[in-house]
């Protein structure tokens, strides 16, 4: 059966609701029956619809046209870590189970999963201080997120994780990894790492060269399978069902053989994953994501806000903090060969030749840093003595979460062998530059030479008097820029991901602008809302993973047991 793209995009559209809440919150319509909304088409609605596809109602898809209709008691939207472990939770638990993907096959990407309490780091001598940690994450969000959902982290992921290792021991995967907490002493709470991240391995890929997030997952979804959960991909949520005020009771999704009516009696489960596949929204939600030059968040055509579409034409409202962005800035997100990422602290300019921060900040710090600066530019200048002054700045060869920098960022070996290909390589693609004098470097840069050349000259004062008295950056890292060679590597931020989601009480249930729950209706991992807000908290590493693997835990034994968690 062909679809017809006039019953996706409807003529019927609800007021655009005021801003409202923190800045560019824009509120959903309040409607009822079949909703839906697709991100790619919403420009083609009547003259008299919203702008933004979450805010203009879609005209209900005809009973005619679903030639296919399920009985069931949950269903997950989305296969990522969240709907994979919620969906095997529910089943495991005794619920009828299908979830939908509008992908061809389940999404895995990253590596350590954020949890605290479990056996593996209670062997590793580490026993989680959680009202320091939960003080730390209200300091740093300064009390903009539900503090309970975060709660529910704390509480139940070391018993999720306790449950997936011992699974995984039974599969064969048996070592795993933590990367080693740091700054834990200092009085900064922006640069404190907990030892929150684990992997199911050792490396970030296995010797068969499969991830190991995927592998895990791979695992997960057979579990599933194994207990009775069915999985439908290329099928695509497009319509919650839901009348006038009541529950929601299922969604119509479309597949290449027309849209199937799945009807659910225990709830209904957003997991679609984050925006940073949709512009519209990052422009609504997080506008500064735009400026950066890449997007690293796999697989592309996946995370486009799907579930906030979802939610909010059935009455749902987006979160209330603001845009979680994740970025890095590192030769992974394609920049130049030893650029500041939070490992080095080489003088950082704009395009002005100005400096603007404390170079040897967190990776994500120093890409909101130079998201701001003019053209969105920044580059890290360097000397021809950069062999020992990384090892001034770097004694061991490690950054802060104690893994090999060069070895892990570039296979570079001791000795620096290997390093002058990415050198090479960074030149040919325009992120690496090499020049004799400072007022070449700067003209080959677009840069004033005498603004650059004083900034310099500020900088290396700084650096002899062993006091950053700008931006407070450690002696450990002011090392002067005094020896020809110069060199400047780009800093080029790439967004990894932004999680903004639907308004979520502390039980995960979708609510509305007024907080009144949406019966049946749920959202985890990063359409979760509430849970981040403003950048994401490198407190906890893998606390993204680490929430949607929890709450995809406790969430799918709640509904097999028809409880609220």
């Amino acid at each position: 059966m062909e679809l017809d793209r006039r019953h996706f995009i409807g003529g019927s559209a609800a007021a655009i609701l005021a801003a409202a809440g923190t800045a560019g919150l824009v509120g959903c319509t309040s409607s009822s029956g079949q909703t839906s909304s697709n991100p790619e088409t919403s420009s083609e609605t009547s003259s008299n619809a919203s702008p933004h596809s979450w805010e203009s109602t879609p005209d209900p898809i005809p009973e005619d046209e679903i030639t296919e209709t399920v009985d069931t008691e949950v269903v997950v939207i989305g296969a990522g870590i969240a709907g994979l472990t919620c969906a095997h939770s529910a089943a495991m638990n005794g619920a009828q189970v299908i979830l939908v993907e509008k992908m061809e096959e389940f999404s895995a990407r990253g590596h350590d999963n954020g949890v605290v309490g479990s056996a593996y780091q209670k062997n590793q001598g580490i026993e989680a201080d959680i009202p320091r940690m939960r003080q730390d994450y209200l300091q740093l969000t300064t009390y903009k997120t539900n503090i309970n959902l975060w709660n529910v982290w704390a509480s139940h992921s070391g018993e999720a994780m306790d449950y997936y290792a011992e699974r995984m021991n039974e599969e064969g995967v048996t070592e795993f990894s933590m990367a080693a907490s740091t700054h834990m002493d200092s009085d900064n709470v922006a640069v404190r790492e907990y030892p929150t991240g684990i992997d199911f391995g050792v490396t970030q890929v296995t010797d068969d060269g499969e991830n190991i997030q995927h592998r895990f997952l791979r695992f997960v979804e057979q579990w599933a399978k194994d207990e009775g959960a069915e999985f439908r991909y290329s099928t695509k949520a497009e319509r919650l069902i839901r009348d006038e005020d009541g529950p929601v009771t299922g969604v119509i999704c479309s597949t290449e053989n027309g849209y199937v009516k799945i009807n659910a009696s225990k709830g209904v489960v957003l997991a679609t994953g984050d925006i940073s596949g949709n512009d519209d929204m990052l422009k609504t939600f997080a506008p500064i994501a735009l400026s950066c030059e890449d997007k690293l968040y796999t697989p592309f055509g996946g995370n486009e806000g799907d579930g906030i579409n979802l939610a909010c034409w059935v009455g749902g409202a987006p979160q209330k903090t603001n845009a979680a962005i994740m970025a890095l800035p590192s030769a992974k997100a394609k920049g130049g060969p030893l650029a500041s990422d939070g490992i080095l602290g080489w003088l950082g300019v704009n395009m002005n030749g100005e400096r603007y921060f404390a170079e040897n900040s967190g990776g994500p710090s120093i890409c909101f840093a130079t998201m701001q600066q003019p053209e969105a530019k920044g580059y890290s200048i360097f000397d021809g003595k950069y062999e020992e002054k990384i090892l001034v700045q770097a004694p061991d060869g490690k950054n802060r979460s104690g893994i090999d920098y060069l070895g892990d960022l570039y296979g570079v070996s001791e000795g620096f062998e290997g390093l002058q290909d990415w050198m090479d390589k960074g030149k040919e693609d325009g992120t690496f530059f090499e020049a004799e004098t400072l007022d070449e470097l700067a003209t080959t840069l677009g840069i004033d030479p005498e603004t650059l050349k004083s900034t310099v000259d500020e900088y290396n004062a700084l650096c002899e008097k062993g006091v950053d008295e700008a931006y407070g950056k450690p002696g450990q890292y002011l090392t002067t820029v005094d020896t020809p060679p110069f060199y400047a590597s780009k800093i080029k931020a790439a967004v990894l991901v932004v999680p903004f989601g639907v308004n979520v009480n502390s039980h995960s249930q979708v609510c509305d602008a007024d907080d009144k729950a949406i019966e049946n209706l749920y959202a985890i991992g990063n359409v979760q809302g509430n849970f981040f807000t403003d950048s994401y908290p490198m407190l906890f590493p893998g606390i993204s993973h680490g929430r949607a693997l929890t709450f995809g835990w406790v969430l799918g034994k709640a509904l097999a047991e028809g409880k609220l968690i």
